[in-house]
């Protein structure tokens, strides 16, 4: 078999099935002669070569739970519907089966919010509280805030809270249901947190807390966390044009070739991901032209919120992130303009990016997420590997729509084709995706094109290839080359792109930004004299393919010129694994010392040596020695003097 087909493993699809009678359909029973009962309701698809059964027409409830299917980290996506045509029972009676619900990969329930919050660390129980703060505000409008206030429904994923399935009330229940429900957790809550969790907790009972107002003060309760058990945060990338392709059209922040040298105020907290299209002619350009709008509007930005210029709020951040988006596709809107490219000509890019603040040079404890097209984002922890991003295609806007289910319309001949990207049309109908999550325990966040995500393979490679970097502090760039072979070995259909960004709890005292600042500025500098001290033999840079344009700035309406850089490689990809953004080893900090050392060390003798030769020199030469040697009249004459 050629290695670029390799086949797809069909994993066990578990679902869950809203609707079903226990007490009727015991364990091993069939459902449609295909659906077999594992225990309770959960039930596993013996056919999943076949698509699922559906109606012709669907109830309001299940497109409401197609629509609220976007929010894929916490709510179940529907799968299939089983009417009384498939169960030959009442005629009244369905079955609704859920996918993407909190199942182990065995069919086993995982652990229930309740049972888990005891034993969580003070960050997570915050945390969950926060999404479900978020959650409130999605389902109420929909009036299914009765799901996170059932705790046979909440579960809980890692750091993730997830529902089993969502469930309305015949009441409109308001925030101080929730608070009244709270009140039972704060026996189990950890000291560091409770006399907060406290307040917060018979603020919402009495109805003094709105949800902004509570989501605000879980915020500072997080900050005040993270200034204590900081995060470190350390970033690296490869890219690859694949087995298939003889040009690269992915770009990515920081680039595999200069990961040591980087904007201040982006070091080790910005990732970008694009991937270009419209062929050869068109696609690089525009993800170049994408990351280097996006650093040069983030640098002076990032820069003020950490020395409190620009004031910081989570809100504005937001809306911040979306207006830089905008900016940087209408740029590419307009060299399309420029160029008259119409149709698949014009040319444009996908986005992946996240950024992590610090506001007053503060530790980071929530991460942004921005999502254009179909480049993805995964947060890995060590219970499970999450998709954060929805793909903006024809397949994912049917079933969010309500229009479908998904497993239908994936099948379209145009699934896959891309809704919107930066810079094929104007930003009034550009509706880029940005999430904030926080950050609660460590974790490895992974940013990649299609050419790596197609076919499932991330779900694939999670225990053998990534999770080892995550437990077994693995180099973050021998492992971006790894997973660009096993890429290669698995799709090699298209250009490959990975940025990894790995979040490490640290000691306060270990995280120090001014350094780290400086020692960017350091490797800055010393990156463009590195070819005077390299061999000639042995220094082989990276030829630059330059293309300068004009394009017409749409916040100034004035003429810039822009200019995309296209790096060829010279060697072999082996040859050139990209190193460490900081590299920052105790080998390397002990060098450093010791070659400062032997600097002081070499200076005080040339000093003492100099003494030493001036000495010597001027009892040679009389007229030096007077100089030095007063005359005394009392003492004896020397034996060498002229006697009066």
């Amino acid at each position: 078999m050629n290695k670029l087909e390799q086949p797809i493993p069909t994993p066990t699809r578990y679902l869950w099935a809203v609707g079903l009678d226990s007490a009727q359909f015991r364990a091993g029973s069939i459902l449609a002669e295909r659906y077999r009962v594992v225990h309770s309701q959960v039930v596993v698809d013996t056919q999943t070569y076949r698509l699922p059964e559906i109606p012709d027409e669907f109830p309001d409830h299940v497109v409401t739970y197609l629509r609220l299917s976007r929010h894929l980290l916490h709510l179940p996506r529907p799968y299939g519907l089983l009417t009384a045509d498939y169960l030959g029972a009442d005629p009244n009676q369905e079955i609704l089966l859920l996918e993407n619900v909190p199942l182990s990969t065995t069919g086993e329930l995982l652990p229930s919010f309740n049972d888990a919050w005891a034993g969580a660390s003070p960050r997570r129980q915050v945390n969950w509280l926060w999404q479900i703060l978020h959650l409130w505000q999605v389902l109420q409008e929909h009036g299914y805030c009765q799901s996170l206030i059932s705790p046979e429904l909440m579960r809980v994923d890692g750091p993730w809270v997830r529902l089993l399935e969502l469930r309305s009330s015949a009441e409109e229940l308001s925030l101080t249901g929730l608070g009244d429900w709270w009140l039972g957790l704060l026996d189990g809550a950890k000291p560091a947190i409770q006399e907060r969790l406290a307040e917060l907790f018979c603020g919402m009972a009495r109805g003094s807390y709105g949800v902004a107002e509570a989501i605000a003060h879980l915020d500072k309760t997080t900050q005040q966390i993270a200034e204590q058990h900081p995060f470190t945060i350390r970033v690296a990338s490869a890219t690859d044009p694949g087995r298939r392709r003889d040009h690269n059209e992915d770009s990515c922040y920081p680039s595999p070739n200069e990961q040591t040298v980087v904007m201040d105020s982006l070091q080790n907290c910005v990732a970008i991901v694009c991937d270009g299209l419209g062929g050869h002619e068109g696609g690089e350009v525009a993800s170049n032209m994408a990351i280097q709008t996006l650093c040069a509007e983030l640098e002076p930005w990032l820069a003020k919120i950490e020395t409190g210029e620009e004031p910081y709020n989570p809100s504005q951040f937001m809306a911040k992130l979306e207006a830089i988006t905008r900016y940087a596709n209408d740029l590419i809107v307009n060299l399309n303009d420029q160029q008259q490219r119409t149709a698949q000509r014009r040319m444009g890019t996908t986005l992946a990016m996240t950024v992590l603040p610090r506001p007053l040079g503060k530790p980071s404890h929530e991460i942004y997420i921005v999502h254009v097209g179909d480049s993805r984002v995964y947060w890995i922890t060590p219970e499970n590997c999450r998709q954060v991003t929805l793909d903006d295609d024809v397949a994912t806007r049917e079933a969010t729509l309500g229009l479908n289910f998904y497993a239908y319309s994936s099948q379209r001949v145009d699934a896959g084709a891309l809704i919107q990207a930066l810079g094929t049309r104007s930003s009034d109908v550009l509706v880029p995706r940005v999430q904030r999550l926080i950050l609660d325990e460590e974790c490895l966040l992974l940013l990649c094109s299609d050419g790596l995500s197609d076919f499932d393979r991330i779900e694939e490679m999670y225990s053998e290839h990534i999770l080892p970097i995550l437990t077994e502090h693995l180099s973050l760039s021998a492992s971006c080359q790894n997973l660009i072979n096993q890429g290669n070995f698995l799709n090699g259909h298209d250009n490959i792109t990975v940025v990894l960004m790995r979040c490490q709890a640290t000691a306060y005292e270990e995280v120090n930004f001014e350094v780290q600042r400086k020692a960017a500025r350091r490797r800055k500098f010393a990156g463009a004299k590195t070819s005077a001290g390299i061999p000639r033999s042995s220094f082989n840079p990276p030829e630059e393919d330059q293309t300068k344009f004009e394009v017409v700035d749409p916040k100034t309406k004035k003429t810039v010129i822009q200019t995309t850089t296209r790096i060829q490689p010279t060697g072999s990809t082996s040859e050139k694994a990209p190193t460490s953004s900081l590299p920052s080893q105790p080998k390397q900090a002990r060098a450093k010392k010791d070659s400062k050392t032997n600097k002081w060390f070499l200076l005080l003798w040339v000093v003492v040596f100099f003494v030493l030769g001036f000495a010597i020199t001027a009892s040679q030469i009389p007229a030096l020695r007077q100089l030095f040697v007063p005359s005394n009249p009392t003492a004896s004459p020397s034996p060498k003097s002229p006697k009066r």
